[in-house]
């Protein structure tokens, strides 16, 4: 359509307030393109009513294929929201205080966790948000993965979580995905003291397209927070640095997560 009327990507782009780059991928179907950015385009186009209402519902229909949304009302609406953010991230960083991060959990690793967490949930209700962690680790090994870089305090890997061979089988499952290419994984170790990310855990998101801003995600007990003040996100961006740059390098720290291991086994 764009085409057939002699228009340039850049100036299709700017009607729809996305970039050139982004509009790019989507006629080449790399990407998705939210329902707003379909209006504008096919008002620009001049698409007639008929064709308007058919792309439209589509473009609908596109934003609810995720597989998460099949646990609807198993999982919490902003946990739903976080996991989309995180299937369409080129750029994940993960600071934990205490626990794993779910990328790189087992599956009896998080089983433990649920039936330790907050909330008392039901069996039948942990099952399902296992298997809903377990199907976001799809992510590292599909076609094109984000870039993971993890970044652990040293109790992450001490506390016995589910007993001591739960948590040897997930030393060893954190050492092998850490082994992936696009994959890094750094230990802050006791001695360091105290550090950046003294207050809690939290991740930043990076998207391939320039136009789309970072978020940040801060799970807490009075719920899910996505700050969007500009120095909030930059604030966590450079206390991750920062600990980046306290912790041991992603070798020393293999080192020391295989001889966590070998002592829980």
């Amino acid at each position: 359509m764009r085409e057939t009327i002699d228009m340039t990507i850049e100036e299709a782009a700017a009607s729809a307030g996305i970039s050139p780059s982004h509009l790019s991928r989507v006629e080449r179907a790399l990407v998705g393109v939210r329902v707003p950015a379909v209006r504008a385009l096919l008002t620009t186009y001049g698409a007639n009513a008929s064709m308007a209402a058919s792309l439209v519902e589509l473009a609908q229909t596109a934003t609810q294929r995720g597989w998460w949304h099949r646990y609807a009302g198993s999982i919490p609406d902003k946990y739903a929201t976080y996991i989309g953010f995180e299937s369409d991230a080129s750029r994940i960083w993960n600071f934990e205080v205490i626990s794993i991060p779910g990328l790189m959990q087992t599956e009896r690793y998080t089983r433990s966790i649920l039936q330790g967490g907050v909330a008392r949930l039901g069996e039948e209700e942990i099952e399902r948000r296992v298997e809903v962690r377990m199907r976001r680790q799809a992510l590292l090994h599909r076609e094109n993965p984000p870039a993971l870089w993890v970044v652990l305090d040293e109790a992450a890997i001490r506390r016995q979580v589910g007993g001591a061979e739960t948590m040897a089988e997930q030393m060893d499952h954190l050492v092998t995905t850490a082994s992936l290419p696009h994959v890094d994984v750094q230990v802050v170790p006791f001695a360091a003291g105290a550090h950046p990310g003294t207050p809690g855990a939290f991740v930043v998101l990076g998207f391939a397209d320039p136009a789309d801003r970072d978020v940040v995600y801060i799970e807490t007990m009075a719920g899910d927070l996505y700050p969007e003040v500009d120095a909030d996100v930059r604030g966590a961006m450079q206390a991750f640095d920062r600990l980046r740059a306290m912790a041991l390098s992603p070798d020393d720290s293999a080192s020391l997560i295989r001889d966590a291991a070998k002592e829980f086994a």
